[in-house]
This record gives structure tokens, sequence and C-alpha cells, in this order.
């Protein structure tokens, strides 16, 4: 199966991002692990399976990758505070001895800290990406799409594997966290 990619610059350097499972998955976070950097020894000019179509136009992208950037930035801020403000709370009931259920409050915060990071790394991809820190030097931020490559995947049990048999370490996390992202993948491999 051949997954579209859209190549595009920004500040003189090219990267690469998957135009079709990008509006696939579930978190806005998981996108900008679908962003790569350009390379074009694994990806070709031309499907080598049934490609599948990009969803993500070229006239589209810079718009795109703008808005994810500020919701990255959001919720990375947001992930944050709700995890201090649970554990300020929980803490303050400890130390008042008023018992809450410890391992509830353990199973909360590492579900919290797993968002959090999840944000942390989306808003620290799109920063090398674009070139920025904060919100507000997005204006300065001119994004060029350029072309559409393919890049050819192969799925084996539950892990997906590039044409040259390595394994591909995104699509397979992918296939195991983000249940849009699998159902569509699986869709999609069963009707090529």
């Amino acid at each position: 199966m051949s997954i579209p990619y859209l190549v595009f610059e920004v500040n003189s350097n090219l990267y690469l991002i998957d135009a079709h499972f990008v509006k696939i998955v579930e978190k806005e976070e998981r996108l900008a692990v679908l962003i790569r950097p350009y390379d074009m020894s694994i990806y070709s000019k031309e499907p080598h399976g049934r490609a599948l179509e990009p969803l993500l136009r070229m006239d589209e992208v810079e718009g795109y990758l703008k808005e994810a950037f500020i919701a990255s930035y959001e919720h990375s801020g947001e992930k944050f505070n709700e995890r201090l403000k649970h554990m300020r709370r929980w803490n303050i009931w400890r130390f008042l001895g008023i018992p809450t259920g410890h391992q509830r409050h353990i199973e909360k915060d590492e579900k919290l800290a797993e968002e959090s990071r999840e944000a942390m790394m989306a808003l620290t991809i799109f920063r090398k990406v674009l070139g920025i820190k904060r919100r507000d030097e997005l204006d300065r931020v001119s994004i060029r799409p350029v072309e559409y490559v393919y890049y050819d995947v192969l799925l084996k049990g539950e892990e997906v594997f590039d044409r040259y048999g390595k394994k591909d370490r995104i699509y397979t996390q992918l296939m195991m966290f983000d249940e849009s992202f699998k159902r569509e993948f699986l869709r999609k491999w069963e009707s090529r």
C-alpha cells in the first residue's frame, strides 16, 4: 500500500507529512509524529502499490500546520496545569489525613502524565519543524508545499514495515495506541 506524503519547505528546510492519515488520528498531538525529515531514499515519486488518496491538500498545509501548532501549544499547557492541580489537591487531602483512594490517584496521575508527555512531544516537534518557540511568532513562518511522494508499507501481523523490510516504529505504535488510525489502516489494507 502506498501512503501519500506531502513535501513542504519551512525556512529552507524540507519535511514530509503523511497526507492521508494526518486527518485520521484520534488526537491532534499525534499528527506531529506523522511529520518526518526529508529523506528521499525511502520515498518514491510514483506509488508501487495501491495508492491512498491525499486528504491534506497542498493549498491547506500551511494553515493546517499552524493550527496544529496552536492546538499543541495550548493543549500542552492545559495538560501540565491539570496534572499540577490534581497533584496539589491530592497532597492537601493526604496532609489533612482524608482518605481518598491512593491507587485511584496514582492511576489518574499516570494517565495525566502520559497525556502531558504526548502533548509536550508534539509541541517539541512543531517547534523544531516550524523554527519557532511561541505562538506569537507564527506570522513569520512561511510554509510552501512542494510535491506529493509515496511511502510504501507492508503489514505483518500488527506491525508496519517499509518496502525494504525495516519496521516503521511510528505506524506500528499508532496501530497499538490509536483506534481511528488502526481501523482506517486495516480497512485500507484489506481493500487493496
